[in-house]
């Protein structure tokens, strides 16, 4: 899941959608909270960007995550340490363990994420909640102007929509168990984007589609009676033949009535 294709193929797919949207690199970064540099600097895999960011790009772009970041998805409500599959956004120095299952009407969404030693983030913007709870290492995080100093056992709970980022201070990886309300799994509308650089909707979103215009035939607004469809065929026909057969017999223009009297007085005129 982190390997080098993979990993490059998410700057990629950004630029490829962006353009796609006929959307200006200004017009990404203002609706993501970027900078049009960072902005950049991703879409070229000069550096990486927070799943945060990411789901703010995939927002901008009017898209689901999975169309710029295939994650692992995750059936079942339990999890168990060593059977869950790591991964990576971009060139990034950390990696994610995805902790949380979705359902109908859930809300939150949780990871374990670690950081490298000298890992730190791009200043990020979202919708919701935001909870960590440091595992180990030495975290620093900085919401607006103001520092928090994290270590082991440590937590802080904040308004994500408020500016912040997160460093690692301390020597070696940091762990930290991250939960909050902004929507980064959506297993059941993903649309992972092919090796191709096509994105390929779900195949039960595909059959629903195909299914939808049927099934507006099929449902009529109001329920007939037996017989009534044939006996309106039928009086549909009829009328439509007579119809054919009075415009045929009707003179297309009234100089083919006239008498030859008529027709030579009124070239002379």
């Amino acid at each position: 899941m982190d390997s080098d294709s993979d990993i490059n193929r998410i700057g990629q797919r950004i630029r490829r959608l962006r353009r796609e949207s006929k959307m200006t690199l200004l017009e990404v970064a203002t609706a993501s909270n970027l900078s049009v540099g960072f902005l950049s600097q991703v879409e070229r895999n000069l550096t990486g960007i927070s799943i945060s960011s990411l789901a703010n790009v995939a927002k901008a772009l009017d898209v689901p995550l999975g169309a710029l970041l295939e994650h692992p998805r995750q059936e079942h409500p339990d999890s168990h340490e060593g059977r869950r599959e790591s991964y990576a956004v971009g060139p990034m120095r950390q990696h994610y363990e995805r902790l949380s299952t979705t359902f109908e009407g859930s809300l939150l969404n949780a990871v374990k994420v670690v950081m490298m030693e000298g890992y730190s983030s791009e200043w990020v913007a979202h919708g919701g909640d935001e909870f960590v709870y440091v595992l180990s290492g030495q975290l620093r995080y900085t919401l607006g102007k103001k520092d928090y100093l994290l270590s082991a056992g440590d937590s802080l709970h904040f308004n994500a929509q408020r500016r912040h980022r997160v460093m690692n201070v301390g020597a070696g990886p940091a762990e930290v168990i991250a939960v909050g309300t902004l929507q980064l799994f959506d297993d059941e509308h993903l649309a992972f984007a092919s090796l191709s650089g096509k994105t390929k909707a779900p195949a039960k979103a595909t059959r629903a589609a195909r299914a939808a215009p049927h099934e507006e035939l099929a449902t009529p607004t109001k329920q007939a009676k037996p017989g009534t469809a044939k006996r309106v065929t039928k009086s549909a026909t009829k009328s439509t033949t007579k119809g054919i057969e009075k415009r045929a017999t009707k003179p297309r223009t009234k100089t083919a009535s006239l008498k030859p009297a008529q027709k030579a007085k009124r070239a002379g005129t």
